[in-house]
């Protein structure tokens, strides 16, 4: 009995060693073989950037898995886990598990591959990018597992790198710069009236309405603007005569009575003239007339209904409507005349007024010069009003004088929320956000709700890395009134919406993001037109570059590589390690490109 009990131990110790044998020979087989497996990434290109509807940039890693048949053992379970390894860091993405036939698991999803036929598995994740990653490499080294034993099959890389273009997006948004409201020319006009009697042209100061005070003031004023010497833009002298003489009598009247007009502005150059030569003894120093434009304008008709609708009189609707019931002018003359017989105050207030010489004296108003305003504005900003003081920002193309006179502005008015918004504006095209935004708010706390200073905040916002804060602006601003479809196109683009982006930059051309866009979008044609008529900056030439990468054009790929080293040296750095140019940069023109 004791002798079987020996004989059965045995059976079984020999049983499980057979069984550990068999399972690490499978295993071992499974390792041995494992150069028949094939992986490719898909697209078949390194790991590529996109952006994402949270603005986030992340890494789309497809792999697809080929086993060839009589390869996979039909108990062993395989974890398969890529590593993106980089300098300073790995990042380990998800599992995926593979078993054979006959393994029974809880594990989904889960991928059985046939012994008999092999099979294929397709591996997707997402991964957060990293800039560190750009120089990196995705290993996988699948752990297989039988009953209680693991072996690695062996580590295999996977790709090579990440490509980052989709990050490349410039800073070339519109940014609202408030009109400074400055004109360089404006008009100063002055008039004056002389009145004439009944059927007369001829110059009577001391007619009742030419010493009315009222028109002896205006007339005065006149005078006084004449002496001011200012340039003469135009100079009018309309003519008027009262509707109840006869018709051709008033028209000739009203001829005499321009030239009367234009006698007693003559006369006034005289005075002048005389005047001068006495101060600078002066003999026969005469005055230069200005050219007079004279308007015969014949019977006031219009002005009569107007004044006698405007006057006191308590009968005018009804001598208006007999009046206008005339048809005929000489039935109407005379209606007037017999009216104002009737009603003196018609003669008084109303016909009176109308016999006139209109004087209209148009000057160009007296400006500081160009150079004057420019000086000012840094040395005594105070001397400028508000639109001086702005307008001088354009008179320069040094952004810290424009800060400097911004500044000012938003000092001496500090109500003003054009100084405000111009200083943030300033602040953006020197790259400083923080004191844009500074500015910015305090524009928006002065006028709220305005569109340009909206646009400015998510310029401001989307410079600083606030995407979803500079999207809600440009959305705002746009409700009010301020197109931010290009703006808002850059925001797209960090989203991954490229044709989106695309859409938005219609009605513009030759800007930077266009071509990034189109790039983006695999439009190389396009995009290559685009950056080649836009500003010719070292990111642009990049960007050329690349697409002579992609589209296999190698003249082009050095031409420009080397031409956006020569313009900023940084670029040196980055192509060197670019997985846009990989196939390349083991060649001499490569290196010699980007020397």
């Amino acid at each position: 009995m004791n002798d079987m009990k020996k004989f059965n131990f045995k059976i079984l110790g020999l049983v499980a060693l057979i069984a550990i044998v068999a399972t690490s020979c499978g295993l071992k087989k499974m390792v041995k073989k494992y150069p028949n497996v094939k992986y490719e990434i898909l697209p078949n290109q390194p790991l590529e950037t996109n952006g994402t509807s949270d603005y986030t940039q992340k890494i789309n890693v497809k792999v697809k898995g080929t086993i060839p048949p009589k390869y996979f053992h039909p108990k062993v379970t395989v974890e398969f886990v890529p590593v993106l390894k980089y300098d300073g860091g790995t990042t380990t993405l998800k599992t995926l598990t593979i078993v054979g036939q006959k393994v029974k698991t809880d594990v989904t999803p889960v991928t059985v591959i046939s012994k008999k036929t092999g099979g294929t598995f397709e591996y997707n994740d997402v991964i957060v990018y990293k800039p560190e990653m750009n120089k990196s490499e995705l290993v996988v080294n699948p752990t297989a597992k039988l009953k209680k034993k693991s072996l690695g099959l062996g580590e295999r890389k996977l790709n090579d790198g990440v490509i980052y273009t989709s990050t490349r997006v410039g800073q070339d948004e519109d940014p609202s710069l408030a009109e400074h409201g400055y004109e360089k020319e404006t008009f100063v006009t002055k008039n004056g009236n002389i009145y004439f009697a009944y059927n007369d042209a001829k110059l009577n100061m001391k007619l009742a309405q030419n010493q009315k005070p009222e028109n002896v003031t205006k007339l005065k004023e006149l005078t006084d603007f004449i002496s001011l010497g200012l340039k003469v833009k135009t100079i009018n002298i309309n003519a008027w005569a009262s509707p109840e003489g006869e018709e051709t009598i008033n028209q000739k009247l009203t001829d005499l009575r321009s030239k009367t007009g234009e006698k007693w502005l003559k006369d006034l150059y005289d005075a002048a003239a005389k005047e001068y030569a006495k101060i600078n003894k002066l003999k026969n120093y005469k005055a230069t007339y200005p050219v007079v434009n004279l308007l015969s304008k014949g019977e006031d008709w219009d002005g009569f209904q107007k004044e006698l609708a405007a006057s006191n009189i308590k009968d005018k609707n009804t001598i208006l409507n007999v009046i206008k019931s005339q048809n005929d002018k000489f039935k109407r003359e005379k209606t007037i005349r017999d009216m104002s017989v009737i009603y003196k105050e018609i003669e008084d207030n109303i016909l009176s007024l109308l016999r006139r010489s209109e004087i209209s004296y148009n000057c160009y108003e007296k400006k500081k010069t160009d150079e004057k305003i420019a000086a000012l504005s840094t040395t005594y900003p105070d001397s400028l009003d508000v639109k001086e003081l702005l307008y001088s920002a354009t008179l320069t193309n040094d952004m810290d004088t424009k800060v400097k006179i911004y500044k000012s502005a938003t000092t001496k008015f500090a109500n003003d929320w054009k100084g405000y918004n111009n200083l943030g504006w300033a602040y953006l095209m020197k790259k400083d956000y923080t004191n844009a935004l500074v500015s910015l708010e305090k524009a928006n706390t002065l006028n709220p709700n305005n569109g340009m200073i909206l646009n400015n905040l998510g310029v401001a916002n989307s410079w600083k890395g606030n995407f979803v804060d500079a999207m809600n602006f440009y959305k705002q601003a746009e409700s009010k009134g301020v197109n931010t479809t290009y703006n808002q196109g850059v925001l797209l683009i960090r989203q991954g919406d490229y044709s989106g982006a695309i859409t938005n930059f219609t009605g513009k051309s030759c800007r930077y993001n266009i071509g990034l866009a189109q790039l983006l979008a695999l439009k190389y044609t396009e995009a290559s037109s685009t950056l080649e008529c836009g500003p010719k900056t070292a990111d642009a030439y990049y960007l050329l570059a690349v697409i002579g990468a992609r589209t296999n054009n190698t003249s082009m790929m050095y031409d420009y590589l080397k031409k956006a080293c020569q313009a900023d040296a940084k670029f040196k750095v980055q192509a060197k390690d670019d997985r846009e140019f990989l196939k390349y940069a083991t060649s001499g023109d490569f290196t010699n490109a980007i020397q």
